[in-house]
């Protein structure tokens, strides 16, 4: 076996995480380690997981461990401790899955590649209507950084990662509960080349059954002002700052910082909105919309702030 250890982090996903499991075991390329960690589940989901270590822990090196909730940047952090001397590692979140050969596929990318730092599969996304559409992401490995921008980086299930190179920059931010994808592998991206691993894509499934915790996508409202920080840390202040003197750099952070304040518009913070889009406008003034959001969020930031006070001056005591 090749030392690939996989880190399966989980909170009440008793319904979605056999499916995951089943993915591993039936890889054409097992590998050495397995880790399900377990982030403070409700649902009895550990006990299913136990199961399937009783099964697989004959062909495969498998460890439960239990925390506290803490958010999967710390979950996935402890199962990277655990994952000892193994030279890749793959996390696996527990509302996806693998095709069979993505293991092999990655592995031998990376083992041609000894420079490189990740291969990625394709994704394919299931929906709860039973449509699906794939994506295909040989274009990430052209340019990583530009590509998670614009698409985002939810690619953590469908990458195979050098240990090395997730050591050198401290494993995920446990201060970040919705990006800490983003913030990770766009760091990662900068110590060698990217990968693209053809062939059946990993299926990463939206709307979850009954029960099951959803995505995180879905559970945090500003999760648009969430990721434009982290884009923003990492572009503008961080070690890619280099790459925004690209227009295409630009142009898409722009449309960051513009999601952001369009829906903290919608969340009724105008203040938040207004400084959004001053820094799409920052970032690609030419683009007239721009400055009209910026007028209309000012004029609603100024109502926001006299509210308080109008209300004050009409109240009358008895």
């Amino acid at each position: 076996m090749p030392a690939i250890a996989v880190v399966v982090p989980f909170f009440n996903r008793r319904n979605s995480l056999p499916a995951t499991l089943e993915g591993i075991q039936s890889q054409t390329l097992l590998p050495r380690r397995a880790i399900l960690v377990d982030d403070g589940s409700t649902d009895r989901g550990a006990d299913l997981a136990t199961v399937w270590i009783a099964a697989a822990g004959r062909q495969i090196d498998c460890r439960l461990v239990r925390q506290p909730n803490r958010g999967v940047a710390s979950a996935r952090n402890h199962g990277l401790v655990l994952a000892g001397d193994c030279d890749y590692v793959a996390f696996l979140d527990s509302d996806d899955v693998w095709p069979r050969d993505f293991l092999q596929r990655t592995h031998a990318a990376l083992s041609v590649r000894p420079e490189a730092v990740a291969a990625s599969c394709d994704r394919r996304f299931i929906y709860p209507d039973g449509r699906s559409s794939t994506e295909d992401c040989s274009a990430l490995a052209a340019n990583p950084c530009l590509w998670m921008l614009r698409f985002g980086a939810g690619i953590m299930s469908s990458t195979l990662l050098r240990r090395w190179s997730i050591d050198r920059h401290h494993g995920c931010d446990c201060q970040l509960m919705t990006g800490e994808d983003a913030a990770l592998l766009l760091r990662l991206s900068l110590d060698g080349p990217w990968l693209h691993a053809g062939g059946e894509p990993v299926a990463f499934r939206h709307g979850l059954p009954p029960g099951d915790e959803g995505n995180k996508s879905e559970k945090y409202r500003d999760n648009f002002l969430s990721w434009a920080r982290i884009f923003d840390d990492f572009f503008v202040r961080g070690p890619g700052r280099a790459y925004v003197a690209n227009r295409q750099i630009r142009r898409q952070l722009a449309v960051r910082w513009l999601r952001a304040g369009e829906q903290q518009s919608r969340l009724g913070a105008p203040a938040i909105a207004l400084e959004c889009f001053r820094k799409s406008r920052a970032l690609n003034p030419w683009r007239a919309k721009y400055y009209r959001l910026i007028l209309k969020a000012l004029a609603a930031t100024i109502v926001d702030r006299a509210a308080p006070v109008f209300g004050r001056c009409g109240t009358t005591s008895t």
